[in-house]
Order: structure tokens, then sequence, then C-alpha cells
């Protein structure tokens, strides 16, 4: 009985204490930063992130080796007929991203295999004895001029990779938000799971001294039945909390990670003496931060790189649509003995024009691709006004929570400061332990919405870095110093 009544008096005295784990010695406190670094160390969708990142530095690659040369070696020709000859073309291509142009160089040679030779009528086929060097290249006018897919595909790579940037930005971000809820959602359960140990103990240290009182028959034997109850009831509030607490370090683990990667279950004693308490805010710095807001949030920076990259593909289609002009010149020259009239050099000079007809293939792709930039752009615009929502919501959830958690610390105290003067009561035979029953269990209940109100606090604190776009804090930001 005297130990109820100075744990009862000690509350009373200071209200925080039903949010104040029992002392114990304890390991080393878990702290939110170290939930974070882990969070940045091992969490599997951050890594899954930057594998994306990878992935679009293998496409900006691929972009870049659309202009890598190409080595192309034919060899023809026929065994069985009159005439049977042979002929060998080796050609290297260099593709280039000036106007579109193509360069090839090269070397053929031909010969007849059978006695007649070479037929007069494909006479193209027969070269020098050492063959025939030739070199030229070919210059679209119209369609390719200004973009074509290898430079398209160009343009759009860095965009590609900007985005995928910006996306390990934004998994960052979420993975560190979330991690930090969980942490504080879990420190708030050991909290809880305190207060209902200390009220089972109220209730054990009173059960003792009845037992006492029934023995000596200066008391009902109904009483202490009535306190066995309670027992009862604050065990299930103790089970209830413990599950929780089990629950919120399991929800933690898959933020808080081993040396290996795998997910570790904290223990309470690891949690720390409680929740933080709520500050004054700084309304100058509150501005500033929401201005600064806009650029530092991924989302919209995402969509407008993508954005870009459609908007090249866009270019590219509209490009399509035109009719082709390509003009092409070469010059070759035999090499080594053979007939006079291969000893010259000559040039080559073409125009291969194509003009679609319908051109719907081109027109659908085009149209495909400007819905797709006004979709991105659409995103984009969501963007910014879901940030500018965002840091209105946190900062209006920061003062609610700040003023809840006063009143509730104003009821903790008046439910405390009753439970006492009810114990006081019933030991000068005033009152009944029903009543005091009742009150203990209100005063736990405060202690409890007490707990929830500085957990809305610290959660709306994780939710304005998050929309401020500053997640490494682990302070409050823009708290008064």
């Amino acid at each position: 009985m005297r130990r109820a009544l100075a744990l009862l008096t000690a509350l009373a005295a200071a209200p925080a204490a039903w949010s104040q784990p029992a002392p114990a010695e304890a390991p080393a406190t878990l702290a939110l930063g170290q939930v974070l670094a882990s969070v940045e160390q091992h969490f599997p969708l951050i890594d899954a992130a930057e594998r994306d990142l990878d992935s679009s530095e293998g496409e900006l690659l691929a972009a870049d080796g659309a202009f890598d040369p190409q080595w192309r070696t034919r060899v023809f020709g026929s065994p069985a007929g009159y005439y049977q000859p042979l002929t060998a073309d080796s050609t290297i291509t260099l593709p280039t991203a000036l106007w579109g142009t193509q360069l090839f160089a090269g070397w053929r040679y031909g010969l007849g295999l059978s006695s007649t030779g070479i037929p007069v009528y494909d006479g193209r086929i027969e070269t020098g004895d050492y063959g025939e060097l030739r070199a030229g290249a070919t210059v679209p006018l119209w369609r390719n001029r200004s973009i074509d897919r290898a430079r398209a595909n160009v343009r759009r790579a860095p965009r590609g990779r900007e985005a995928a940037e910006l996306g390990v930005v934004q998994q960052r971000l979420d993975s560190t938000r979330v991690a930090a809820q969980r942490y504080w959602e879990w420190v708030a359960a050991g909290r809880r799971h305190a207060v209902a140990r200390d009220l089972l103990a109220l209730a054990r240290d009173r059960d003792a001294g009845l037992a006492e009182r029934v023995a000596r028959g200066d008391l009902p034997e109904f009483e202490r039945a009535d306190n066995a109850r309670a027992l009862l009831q604050r065990e299930g509030f103790v089970v209830q909390a413990r599950r929780q607490l089990e629950q919120a370090a399991i929800e933690l683990s898959l933020y808080l990670r081993d040396a290996r990667g795998g997910p570790r279950i904290a223990g309470e004693t690891e949690s720390p003496a409680d929740l933080p308490a709520p500050v004054s805010l700084d309304p100058s710095c509150l501005a500033r931060e929401s201005r600064l807001a806009l650029a530092r949030r991924p989302e919209p920076q995402r969509f407008a790189a993508l954005r870009d990259r459609e908007q090249v593909e866009r270019d590219l289609q509209e490009n399509q649509r035109r009719p082709a002009v390509d003009v092409s010149a070469a010059i070759s020259q035999d090499i080594g003995p053979g007939p006079a009239r291969l000893a010259p050099p000559s040039l080559e000079v073409g125009v291969v024009v194509e003009i679609p007809l319908l051109n719907r293939a081109a027109t659908g792709r085009s149209r495909s691709a400007s819905a797709a930039v006004a979709r991105q752009e659409t995103l984009r615009g969501f963007a910014l006004d879901r940030v500018t929502a965002d840091v209105r919501d946190t900062v209006s959830a920061l003062a609610a929570a700040r003023e809840r958690t006063s009143l509730a610390r104003g009821e903790l105290a008046l439910a405390l400061d009753l439970a006492a003067r009810e114990r006081e009561r019933l030991r000068l035979g005033d009152g009944t332990l029903l009543v005091l029953n009742l009150r203990e269990v209100a005063a736990a209940e405060a202690a409890v919405r007490e707990v929830d109100a500085r957990l809305d606090w610290a959660r709306s604190a994780v939710a304005y870095r998050f929309a401020v776009g500053r997640p490494q804090s682990v302070g409050v930001v823009c708290a008064v110093p």
C-alpha cells in the first residue's frame, strides 16, 4: 500500500511520468539518426530505385552507340552458269550528328571465275587487279536533317537519366519520412506500454494491503474481489499495449536493418526516454522554407524532365511527317593493273526523294507524343500544387498538435491530482475502491492521450521535413531557439 501511494504521489507531482519508461539498466538508446542511416544504407526500395538509375546509364550509353562506326563485308558470286563472277565488298559506315550526315568508305573486288569473264551487262562488277577504293557521304535535306532517331535518343537519354536520379531522391524522401514516422510510433507504443504497466503495478501493490486488511477482518472480502477485477482488467491493458509495441517494432524493422541488411527488431529498452516535446516555431522561417520547398522537392523536377524527354520525341515525329530528300555523293578509284577504262576516278551523285502519301503512321505518332508532353506538364502542375498543399497541411498539423499536447498535459495533471486525492479519501475512510479505480484508469487514459498528442507532433514534424524537402534533418525545422 505504501509503495502504491508513493508511486501515485510521484505521478501527481510529475505528469510526464505516465509517459516515462520504468528505470532499468538499458543498452544504448536507439536514435532516430541511426534508423535514417540504416534506411540510407540498406533499404531495398532505395536500392531498387538506384537500379533504375543504372538502367538509365545503360540507355545513355546505348544512345551514344548509335554513332559507332559499323563494318560490313559481303562476298557473293555465281559458281555455276555461263558467267561466273565473284565479288567481295567491304564497307565502313560512320553515322554523324552533323545534319544527320552519314559517311562511308570501302573496298570492292570483282573478277570472273570462268573463261567467259564478267558479263558485259554487269560491268560495274569489274575492278582493277587490287580492287576499288571508294568514299562518300549521304546528307538528308528535309526529313532527318534537324533530328533523327539516333539524335533523338541521344537527347532523350539524359532527360531519362535525370528523371531516374530524381526518382532516387524521391524514394529516399519517402523512405526517410515513413521510417521516421515508424520510429516515433514505436517510441509511443513503448510509452503506452509503460503507462499500462504502471497502472497494473498500482493495483498489485494495493492488493497486498487489501489482503492484510481482509485477514484482520476490518475490510469486506468483496472489496478485494473488486480490486482483483481491476487487476485482470489492467493485465488486459498490458497485453494489448505489449501487442501494439511488438507490432510497432516489427513495422520499424523494415527500416532498421542489421549489418547484413536484414530486418532488426528493436528492444523496448532501446527506446528513448520520451517523445519530443512541442516547441514554438518561427513564422518567418516557415514562410522561407515554404518558398524553398518548390525547388527542393523532386516531384515537379522529375515531371519536368519527363516532359522534356517527350518533347524530343514529339519533335522527332513532327520531323518524320516531312518528305525525305537525301543527297549522296561518292568517289571511287580502281587500283592496280587493269583495263584502261578503269584508270580514271569516278564520281557518283544521287538524289533520293520519298513522299508518304497518307502519312498516317507519323501523324499518329506525333499526336501520341504531343499528348504525352501535355500529360507530363499536367502532372508537373499538380505536383507543384501538391507541394504547396503538403506544406500548408503540415504547418496546420504542427499547430494543432502543439495545442493538443498542451491540453493533454493539463488534463493529465488534473487526472493525476484527482486520483491522488481519491486515494487519500480512501485512506481516511471517506472514499471507495471503485471510484479510486475509475480515477486511476482515467489518469492512465489521460496519459495515453498525452502520448498520442506528442506522437502527432513528432509525426507532423517528420511530415513537415518531407514537405519542405529536408528529410535528413532529425530536429524540428524552424524551431525557435
